[in-house]
This record gives structure tokens, sequence and C-alpha cells, in this order.
């Protein structure tokens, strides 16, 4: 394991720790008004759609790359349901040398990276974004925040998925020998469906489509 991966699994231990231990224990109604979606306030109601944006965008991203021991899929999956908890072990494990053929066809990754798909994702992410900023109260949020224990997570987790956002464009930047700022993925969600959208077509390109031999 290299230093970052390291450095990532440490912070995963350390999340998992802070959110045992450290968040709030609470939860007077804010999950619930959400789930039912019994007049949340627009800010949580953004942000906790987000975090089911994130996982679509880092499925997509890892679909393209899933050639390594550890089946990118199961991960991606159960971020949807655990944030960066999923996916923090994924990018800590695995290496950019490839170790297998990619496990899905090329005609699903076109479709994956089309840009029509991807044109929609970024619009709804974009609504979202100025639904949650124009109408929510962010004295609520904040108290939320401070009461709330899934709150309390639930933001925590966007800002680590904002940062995981960093590091994976780097990893699939490098993985494809190509210069594009990973600092894209400070944009939240946007910032990977576009470096998708600007490399979609890299990897053939490159003529590295074909199966890859064994390796670590």
């Amino acid at each position: 394991m290299s230093k970052r991966g390291a450095f990532l699994m440490w912070a995963w231990v350390a999340f998992i720790g802070y959110a045992m231990f450290l968040a709030p224990s609470d939860d007077p109604g804010y999950l619930r008004q959400l789930i039912t979606m019994d007049e949340p306030d627009p800010l949580l109601l953004s942000v906790f759609s987000m975090l089911g944006m994130f996982p679509i965008a880092f499925t997509i991203l890892l679909i393209r790359n899933d050639e390594h021991k550890w089946p990118a899929m199961i991960f991606a999956l159960a971020s949807f349901g655990l944030g960066a908890f999923a996916l923090m072990p994924y990018f800590a494990w695995v290496t950019g040398i490839p170790s297998r053929p990619l496990r899905f066809p090329k005609k699903v990754i076109a479709a994956v990276q089309h840009p029509v798909l991807l044109g929609i994702l970024a619009l709804g992410v974009i609504g979202l974004i100025f639904y949650g900023v124009i109408s929510g109260d962010y004295g609520l949020y904040s108290r939320a925040f401070m009461e709330s224990s899934f709150v309390h997570v639930m933001t925590i987790d966007f800002f680590v998925l904002a940062g995981l956002s960093v590091y994976a464009l780097h990893w699939d930047a490098q993985k494809r020998n190509i210069s594009v700022t990973p600092w894209l993925g400070l944009l939240p969600v946007i910032g990977i469906l576009l470096y998708i959208g600007m490399t979609r077509n890299q990897r053939w390109k490159n003529g590295n489509e074909a199966d890859h031999p064994e390796g670590s």
C-alpha cells in the first residue's frame, strides 16, 4: 500500500471513529422529514440529494477503471448507502496498475460516459445546488448540524466526498498519463462529471482498451 493509500485508510478509520463516538447521538426528526418528504428544509434536502448524486458520478468513473482485483462495483453500489465510508477503502487498496481486463464492455463504458447522460446529471446537480443555496435556512441547518447525528455525519460525508473526488481525479489522470487538474473535484459532483466528459475518449485514443497482463 502506498503512502497515499495508508493516509486514506487512517482517514477512513478516523472518520468511522468520529461518526461513532464524537458526532451528536440524537436525531430530532430531521432524517424522518427527509425520508418522508415532510417539508424538509431545502438546504438539508439539497445536501441529502447530493449524497445520492456523488455515488452516480463515482460509479461512472469507476466503471471505466474496473480493471483491478477488487471489483469496483461492490464499493460503488455500497456508496449509495454508505457514501465515503464505502469508497475510501477502494482507493486505498487499489493501485494505478491494472491486474485484469476491464470488467465492462466498451459499449457499456461508452453509454455511461455519453455526453447527454453527463449533461442531464450536471443539470440536476446544478438545480439541487441553486435550490439549497437560494431557498435554504442556514440557521436551521446549523442547528441541525449540532443536534442531529444524521445531519452531522451527512454534512461531513459531503465534504469528505468532495476531497475524495480530488484524489480520484488525480488517480484517474495518472492512469491515463494525462494532465488535467484534479481540483475540478472540489466542484461537488459537477467536477467529476466535467472530468469524465473531458477524458471520456482518452483511453481509446491511447490504445489502452486492450486486455492488460496480470499485475499487482
